[in-house]
């Protein structure tokens, strides 16, 4: 593989990954406002719980037989037909912010990274 060929190769692959990590932030923010509406209406009658999958769907896309890129994974809202339990709430909330935590660290690390190759110079 000439030159050309692996420079476009790398920085497709690191589009790639940062669309994924993109994503996957959105994700998260979208599963927090869920979150955070579950618990608020813990108490409203009729109330259901609403999810929001990523994992799930990111899953799925790596699958070879789906052909599916990962980077194009987005997540989706989902009411789920049961009440919400404060408990499950709170665990899926500090869980959802552990997963950001790492997302941003990842992103923080790429464009770090980044940054030396551009300037030469460590961050």
């Amino acid at each position: 593989m000439d030159a050309t060929k692996r420079i476009h190769h790398t920085l497709t692959m690191e589009t790639s990954q940062v669309s994924l990590l993109s994503n996957a932030m959105t994700a998260y923010a979208k599963r927090r406002r869920a979150l955070s509406g579950n618990l608020s209406n813990i108490d409203t009658p009729g109330y259901d719980r609403t999810s929001v999958e990523f994992e799930e769907e990111l899953r799925d896309a790596r699958d070879i037989k789906l052909g599916t890129d990962p980077s194009e994974v987005e997540a989706d809202a989902v009411v789920e037909d049961r009440k919400p339990v404060l408990e499950e709430e709170l665990m899926a909330l500090s869980d959802t912010q552990m997963r950001t935590q790492h997302a941003s660290r990842a992103l923080s690390h790429h464009f770090n990274l980044l940054q030396t190759s551009i300037t030469g110079r460590p961050n």
